[in-house]
């Protein structure tokens, strides 16, 4: 949602704290942390979260799961070609635009790309744009996230700061994305709006 000057968004937040707000209310959950119960999974599987494409009954949508999201969508970006449509379907990450995939072609596709170090810098990384190719911090900042999210470093129980592992796992990416971006505002926001829930 792109704010006008009368807007006020979350937490009292106005059009002259930020560009926008990404919302997705169909997929929302309550302050308490209960999610909606609809039956049915919905989205676009390119930027889902893998493990909510699992079979069985639906996972509550977490904080982490939007974080996944957040960083397919920095990939694609990072990759896209707007000025060369046949340069980006020449890219491994095209694959999630060919229409007779299923969902779980798609999902294995990611956790094939994004599971591996050393083949995700060379099927994804390699294939961003030279904006982002340039941009060491951010490749360091994407490499980590893909780390956290994905990686064999994944923290684990022990290693959280509260008893909501997959909100920790949101805190850690958040904290590396304020690294990247050299302030706190993201974090700082975060938890103002957690405190008036």
């Amino acid at each position: 949602m792109v704010p006008v000057e009368s807007t006020k968004l979350t937490g009292g937040l106005t059009y002259e704290d930020r560009c926008g707000t990404i919302v997705d209310w169909n997929l929302c959950f309550t302050a308490n942390r209960t999610s909606s119960n609809r039956s049915f999974r919905s989205s676009t599987p390119t930027f889902i979260a893998p493990v909510l494409f699992e079979g069985g009954k639906l996972a509550r949508r977490t904080l982490s799961h939007n974080m996944e999201s957040f960083f397919a969508v920095i990939i694609w970006i990072a990759s896209l070609d707007y000025a060369n449509e046949d340069a980006f379907r020449a890219k491994p990450l095209a694959l999630l635009l060919d229409n007779t995939k299923s969902t779980i072609d798609i999902v294995n596709a990611k956790m094939h790309w994004f599971g591996i170090d050393r083949r995700f810098k060379k099927q994804i990384i390699r294939h961003f744009q030279p904006l982002y190719w340039d941009d060491n911090r951010l490749i360091t900042c994407i490499s980590d996230l893909r780390e956290i999210l994905y990686g064999n470093d994944r923290p684990n129980s022990e290693e959280m700061e509260t008893a909501d592992p997959e909100e920790d796992l949101f805190w850690t990416c958040m904290k590396k994305i304020n690294d990247y971006l050299k302030e706190k505002k993201g974090c700082n926001e975060m938890r103002w709006i957690d405190s008036q829930a």
